[in-house]
C-alpha cells in the first residue's frame, strides 16, 4: 500500500514576490520526486486560519507531512506556527522541529542561542542600543555608525521585528547540511564571490543578489565550490560549526547556515535557514549536486530522518 504523504506550504500574499512565490517550484520539484518514490501526494495551504489547517489535516490522515511552510501570514517570524500544528496533530514531519525553528525564526533569538553554545556570530544591537555604534564602523543594512539619519529612521521601527548587526569585511560561505544514517552530512562549501563591484560597495548577499535578476547583484554575484589548499584549516573549522549547530540545537532533515569570514579568517554565523529552499537554482541543491545526490536522494534522506 502506497504512503500517503501531505506536502504542506504556506498560503501566498495577492501579489508575491520572487521570494514568497518561490516555494510554488519548490511544491512542483518535491511532488515529482515523491511520486517518483512511489507515494502519492495532497496539498495543503496554510495561513494564520491555524484551526482549519488541524481539521483538514485530520481529515486528509496523511502518513507523513512533507513541510514546506516558509512563512505564515507572509512572516518569516511565524514560521513556527506550522510547525506547532504539526505537534498538535502528531504526524511525523520533515525539517527542523518545533523548538529550534521558534528560535531560529527569530534572528536576534538565534544569535542568543548560538552565543549560548560557543559559536560566534557578529556583535550586535537592539535598536535602542544604536549610540553603541562606532562611528567608523559599517553594520548590517548597510550604513555606517556616523549616519545619524539613517539611525533615527531605524529607531522608529518596531524592536520586535529589527536589530542591528555590525557588517564584517571579508568572505561569505553558504554551507548546507543533510541527514545521513551516519549523522549530519556538511555538503561541499560554498562560497559566494562578489566580481567588479565597485570600491565601497559592501560585498554581501542582499536580496537583490538572489531573487532580482536584473540587478548588478545579481549579475556579479558567483557560487563557488572551489576552496584553496591554505583554506584547510577554515574548511575544517566550519564543517566543525555546522555539525556543533545541528547537534547541539536540535536540527533536523536539512539546514543552510550563512558565515561571514573576517579578514583574520575567523568564522562568524550571520544566519540559520532551517528547511532552506529547495528549488534547482538555491544553495541547497547546488551543494547536493556537487556532491553528486539526485534530487529524489535528498527528498529520501529528508524523508527518513522525519519517521526515524
Amino acid at each position: 500500500m502506497k504512503k500517503n504523504i501531505l506536502i504542506l506550504y504556506n498560503k501566498l500574499s495577492k501579489i508575491p514576490k520572487d521570494d514568497e512565490s518561490d516555494v510554488i517550484e519548490q511544491v512542483k520539484l518535491v511532488t515529482t520526486a515523491l511520486q517518483n518514490l512511489k507515494y502519492e501526494v495532497r496539498y495543503l495551504e496554510i495561513d494564520l486560519n491555524l484551526k482549519k489547517a488541524i481539521n483538514q489535516i485530520q481529515r486528509i490522515k496523511p502518513d507523513i507531512i512533507f513541510n514546506l511552510a516558509e512563512t505564515i501570514g507572509n512572516k518569516g517570524e511565524f514560521t513556527f506556527l506550522a510547525n506547532s500544528v504539526l505537534n498538535f496533530v502528531r504526524i511525523p514531519y520533515t525539517g527542523s522541529p518545533l523548538i529550534p525553528m521558534f528560535q531560529c525564526s527569530n534572528k536576534y533569538l538565534a544569535k542568543k542561542e548560538l552565543n549560548a553554545i560557543g559559536v560566534r556570530t557578529p556583535k550586535g544591537f537592539t535598536l535602542d542600543e544604536a549610540n553603541k555604534l562606532l562611528p567608523q564602523k559599517k553594520e548590517d543594512c548597510v550604513f555606517k555608525g556616523s549616519d545619524v539619519e539613517f539611525i533615527k529612521k531605524i529607531g522608529l521601527k518596531s524592536q520586535q521585528h529589527y536589530f542591528i548587526e555590525e557588517f564584517i569585511e571579508g568572505r561569505e560561505f553558504n554551507i548546507s547540511i543533510l541527514y545521513s544514517a551516519k549523522g549530519p552530512e556538511v555538503l561541499p562549501l560554498a562560497e559566494m564571490t562578489f566580481h567588479d563591484y565597485p570600491e565601497g560597495k559592501p560585498k554581501m548577499m542582499g536580496y537583490k543578489s538572489k531573487w532580482d535578476d536584473k540587478s548588478f547583484e545579481y549579475s556579479h554575484t558567483r557560487r563557488t565550490f572551489r576552496l584553496s589548499k591554505e583554506d584547510g584549516p577554515l574548511k575544517n573549522e566550519l564543517i566543525a560549526i555546522c555539525q556543533k549547530c545541528w547537534t547541539e540545537l536540535g536540527f533536523k532533515g536539512y539546514v543552510r547556515i550563512d558565515f561571514r569570514v573576517t579578514q583574520k579568517s575567523v568564522p562568524l554565523v550571520i544566519d540559520i535557514n532551517l528547511n532552506p529552499c529547495l528549488s534547482e537554482s538555491g544553495g541547497f541543491m547546488a551543494a547536493s549536486k556537487q556532491r553528486g545526490l539526485a534530487f529524489e536522494e535528498v527528498i529520501e534522506r529528508i524523508l527518513e530522518d522525519a519517521i526515524r
